[in-house]
């Protein structure tokens, strides 16, 4: 994750300050609580790395947004669109890690729709994955396993769709 992604998960721009993005997130937090939205827990995980990793970098924010006004955009609300068709989707599985959806299941059925959603495959990992437009492969290419990305942003749930009803599945 980037400082831009990071901010696109709140959907900010511009000069912000500490309190703005503890602002964005209190708001985003409401929205997203799990007795208000069934795919709240989902969503917090990305909301909470985003907050975490702005937190941890809050004097280079507004250094190292991206100057490019079409970089800037709200990709939690994306993530929620994306995670509300996942859970329509009768068997797969789907796990928020930072600010990427890893899908996995009953998928092959299911193919065509992942793909119009903007879903690619991993190979390497035999799963599917949603991740924000903007981010590409950088300079690091090191592999790491579901458990070590799981590990290095704090998550271990996933959450299997059957038909339009999501339920909780400990990894």
């Amino acid at each position: 994750m980037n400082v831009q992604e990071a901010l696109n998960v709140f959907g900010l721009s511009g000069e912000l300050t500490d309190k703005d993005i503890k602002s964005a997130y209190k708001k985003l937090a409401l929205k997203y609580h799990p007795d208000r939205n069934p795919l709240g827990a989902e969503l917090m995980k990305a909301v909470n790395a985003a907050f975490e990793f702005l937190m941890a970098n809050i004097d280079n924010i507004n250094q190292f947004q991206s100057d490019d006004e079409n970089a800037s955009y709200n990709y939690g609300e994306e993530l929620e669109n994306i995670l509300a068709a996942l859970s329509g989707l009768s068997g797969v599985v789907f796990e928020v890690i930072g600010n990427w959806v890893w899908i996995s299941g009953d998928t092959r059925d299911h193919k065509d729709t992942l793909k119009e959603m903007g879903c690619k495959w991993a190979a390497k990992k035999k799963q599917w994955f949603y991740r924000p437009e903007e981010h590409k492969s950088r300079w690091n290419r090191k592999e790491h396993s579901m458990d070590e990305i799981r590990e290095m942003y704090g998550t271990n749930g996933k959450r299997r769709a059957t038909g339009r009803k999501a339920v909780e599945a400990r990894a």
